[in-house]
């Protein structure tokens, strides 16, 4: 009996994991909220492409880079993911939203057009 409540635990975290890389996609960020208190965790990425990549992170509206990568792929995202799980153990709820930046650079195009 323990072995199978172990074993669904670990497979729901997993299960849990691959979901939160899947919504940590570009142009999406997580915003975590408990209370007033607001957090939020994007994964950046300066040049456009894959790699380098940035986890930046807002709190009290004062924000951070936590982590960069320039040569493994899905690290930052792997990091903004676990991250997230952190938020929702100390009771956060936690949800995708389109990015700050993805909306910029969409007004920008649209502005260019």
């Amino acid at each position: 009996m323990k072995q199978v409540l172990v074993g669904g635990v670990v497979t729901m975290l997993l299960l849990t994991s691959q979901q939160l890389l899947a919504q940590q996609q570009a142009g999406q960020s997580m915003h975590c909220q408990l209370g007033d208190a607001v957090r939020v965790i994007e994964v950046v990425y300066p040049d456009g492409g894959e790699l380098p990549c940035e986890v930046h992170y807002t709190k009290d509206g004062t924000g951070t880079v936590l982590w960069r990568a320039s040569n493994e792929a899905g690290y930052c995202e792997q990091q903004a993911a676990n991250f997230v799980e952190k938020q929702r153990g100390w009771g956060f709820e936690c949800v995708a939203m389109p990015s700050a930046n993805e909306n910029a650079d969409s007004n920008d195009s649209k502005s260019r057009q």
